[in-house]
């Protein structure tokens, strides 16, 4: 195995999906605290690891189905190049690591990462076959990772906000579910049991039910902000502007909007890093007299 293998193996594309780790340290304006940047640091790499963890252990489960997927099949574990009984040992190193890392820094944080872990394995074994619950169990563990970050730094975090990167995760689900649906075509029954319970224009209302959704708890959430003032409405635009490319996204390029690679997209990715450094500025620099 060379390292280029391993790397796609684990998933390390997918390790922004853990940044909302770090969301109640920006969101808590504690973002000048050495101490607790250090500390968010080491529990994003224990919460990358566990789960890198768990997508070797889901392909070590779904090695038949994903060898007749399209694009799936290309994956190391299905494609033979690497062994089931080295997955197992990636598995176990990775989780091993992971978790005492994690229980190292926080006992409270290690035993989120457990209800992660259970929470996934409730999705592979039962959740991902049911149509709606398969997406819910998957929001469900975004919102495992942002509260793993608050008890974490044992911040206070805003209700708004936890329910907001709910409506995201539901909104990037069903926009997958979608895009497989496109993508994979007459090929989606036998790759993903729960598409055949899906209907293309059901999923088409709950994307925009969900973006909606993500609309009106972001714009709720920036009257008041971490602040206590108006400043944040400043980014809403952006986040607008984002999720509507995404829309554009599904009905241009269904494969990337069933990787869910956002940053694929050149203009989502502009808008993204505008945004994170709009929101930066207002909360840490801009001048507090300007939004009284």
């Amino acid at each position: 195995m060379n390292s280029k293998i391993i790397i796609d193996f684990i998933r390390v594309r997918q390790y922004y999906k853990n940044i909302v780790v770090f969301l109640p340290l920006v969101f808590s304006v504690q973002l000048f605290s050495v101490d607790l940047i250090f500390m968010s640091i080491l529990g994003f790499i224990a919460l990358c690891l566990v789960s890198s963890g768990i997508y070797v252990k889901n392909d070590i489960s779904d090695i038949e189905l994903d060898r007749i997927h399209p694009s799936k099949k290309n994956r190391p574990l299905p494609a033979g190049l690497i062994t089931k009984r080295q997955s197992w040992l990636i598995f176990i190193i990775l989780s091993s690591i992971g978790f005492s890392i994690a229980f190292l820094l926080n006992w409270k944080f290690g035993i989120i990462l457990i209800l992660l872990f259970l929470s996934t394995e409730f999705y592979s074994r039962w959740a991902k076959n049911i149509i709606i619950l398969d997406i819910f169990s998957i929001a469900g563990n975004f919102i495992i990772r942002v509260i793993a970050g608050i008890v974490l730094l044992e911040s206070i975090f805003s209700p708004w906000a936890i329910i907001g990167i709910f409506f995201v995760a539901l909104f990037l689900g069903f926009t997958k579910r979608k895009a497989e649906l496109e993508f994979l075509k007459d090929a989606s029954k036998d790759t993903r049991k729960v598409l055949n319970q899906y209907a293309s224009f059901s999923l088409t209302s709950v994307i925009i039910v969900s973006a909606i959704m993500i609309i009106i708890t972001y714009s709720l959430y920036a009257i008041d902000g971490p602040n206590d003032d108006w400043r944040l409405i400043l980014t809403v635009p952006l986040v607008v502007f984002v999720i509507f490319r995404q829309l554009r996204v599904l009905s241009i390029d269904p494969m990337v909007a069933q990787k869910n690679e956002i940053f694929k997209d050149w203009q989502s990715a502009v808008a993204i890093i505008a945004f994170i450094g709009l929101l930066l500025y207002l909360i840490y620099l801009a001048p507090s007299e300007f939004f009284s």
